[in-house]
């Protein structure tokens, strides 16, 4: 087994935000190499538990054999954090006393070149997080309209050149089927410039792996569950990276601090719907120092929010 493991982020920020307590029940969301699990249960005393969740086979292998001197204390669970209600329920948890979402993707994956992610290594075209299950991105590529691909690239890459980049590929594709991830880089190299090229790729193979593990959508039907599956006072640390993710978690806070519904004319109000969450911290950034350290930390941003 490989002991070199993902630095976990923004750690003694987490665990400061979990304010961790004895007999109480936390959930590492997002599992990948157990980082944030591990200093959870250091720190938490002998009386608490952890749950991971990870939809990755291969990640959860990884967590119970960094975590073995907790096994007594640590439950793992395959499957999509979207479904944190049903995979407690799974274990006869009802409700936990907080959560750490660290939404950065593994290294462990975008590192091997078996998974595809890479844009700077050859490897087949996958980008699936899940095992063998779904589209690949060898799908997206070849069969999708170029209309489809336009949207894709943009919407969850935000590339301005999207429309040139897809005409290339459709060209492209007409001649042979794009099944690597070299031979989709040299397509996107042979529209941009070397002056933009880095950003590009990173931008189309984002936008790709967003689509295909339905990323956005996962994270809000995982927020729509937080209020629910957490106890009063328990807390929700999320680690957030793009302005994608951002504006849903903001767009999920401001809707449970703000839940009236009534007319603005009203004088008070009359529908009953009052906050179920508050905030902690609105936006936490990494030191310097861990920037230094862990340059993977540098668009990391750590949002804390507490159950009422």
């Amino acid at each position: 087994m490989n002991a070199s493991y993902h630095k976990p982020v923004l750690l003694s920020e987490v665990l400061d935000a979990l304010d961790l307590r004895p007999n109480c029940v936390y959930c590492d969301a997002t599992l990948g190499d157990g980082g944030h699990s591990m200093a959870i249960l250091q720190q938490l005393p002998a009386t608490g538990k952890v749950v991971g969740i990870d939809r990755d086979a291969q990640a959860i292998e990884r967590a119970q054999h960094r975590l073995a001197p907790f096994a007594d204390r640590f439950q793992p669970i395959q499957g999509n954090f979207s479904e944190i209600d049903k995979l407690l329920q799974r274990l006869d948890i009802a409700k936990v006393d907080g959560i750490v979402c660290d939404l950065g993707v593994s290294m462990l994956q975008i590192t091997d070149p078996g998974r595809g992610f890479m844009y700077s290594a050859d490897g087949p075209l996958n980008m699936r997080m899940q095992g063998g299950e779904g589209l690949t991105a060898a799908d997206v590529v070849n069969d999708f309209s170029g209309k489809e691909l336009e949207d894709i690239f943009w919407k969850y890459g935000q590339e301005r050149q999207s429309r040139r980049i897809v005409r290339a590929l459709v060209r492209e594709r007409k001649k042979y089927k794009i099944e690597t991830t070299a031979q989709l880089a040299d397509i996107i190299r042979s529209v941009v410039g070397e002056r933009f090229i880095i950003k590009t790729l990173a931008r189309i193979f984002q936008a790709i792996r967003i689509y295909i593990n339905d990323e956005l959508g996962s994270l809000e039907r995982f927020l729509a569950q937080v209020p629910d599956v957490l106890n009063s006072n328990g807390r929700l640390a999320i680690i957030e990276y793009h302005s994608l993710e951002a504006r849903l978690i903001k767009d999920f806070i401001y809707r449970e601090t703000h839940p009236c519904t009534c007319p603005r004319e009203l004088p008070q109000c009359v529908c009953g719907k009052t906050p179920r969450i508050k905030i902690v911290h609105r936006r936490i950034k990494p030191s310097d120092a861990e920037i230094s350290n862990n340059p993977n930390s540098r668009s990391a941003r750590l949002r804390v929010i507490e159950k009422l």
